[in-house]
């Protein structure tokens, strides 16, 4: 009687630390989450102060490298793409229609911004394996294809999404 109530218990005990885990491993996924979307929200914070450099992300526009806030444009693009490789990596996740959002939101940066495109191209290797096989679907599916719902014209998520 004795080892069968050992065993019971045992048991329970097994199903706690299951479930305890299974928490633990939501509260780790929600919280790196929520860092992938403050990085965002600084980006987002950024432009505000300087209005002048969204051109340089949403509207095709580059920098000449005279350009007075030379600087600033590049070190941006790069934070941008630090963010992307976050959100491809925060991917797994994430529901699936999130997911398809933030691949849209990757893809028509990419293409509307040459800063990004150029320190990709400069430093791709700087990326995870990740990113550098997402910007590799971006560039195979040239400028009419989103690679998060294939097919489909891109109609510029970014300028509300990033």
């Amino acid at each position: 009687m004795g080892t069968a109530v050992g065993g019971l218990a045992a048991l329970l005990g097994l199903g706690a630390v299951i479930v305890q885990l299974r928490h633990l491993t939501e509260g780790i996924r929600s919280s790196a989450r929520s860092a992938t979307y403050d990085v965002g929200v600084q980006i987002k914070l950024v432009l505000l102060e300087h209005p002048q450099l969204r051109p340089f992300f949403f509207d095709n526009e580059a920098a000449q490298p005279d350009h007075p806030e030379a600087s600033r444009i590049a070190s941006l693009a790069e934070l941008y793409c630090m963010y992307f490789q976050e959100l491809v990596s925060q991917g797994v996740n994430v529901s699936p229609e999130n997911r398809t959002a933030w691949h849209n939101l990757v893809t028509s940066m990419y293409r509307t911004s040459p800063p990004i495109r150029s320190q990709l191209a400069r430093h791709l290797d700087w990326y995870s394996t990740e990113l550098r096989a997402v910007i590799t679907r971006i560039q195979a599916a040239g400028t009419t294809q989103s690679i998060g719902t294939p097919g489909s014209a891109d109609s510029n998520p970014a300028r509300t999404a990033g």
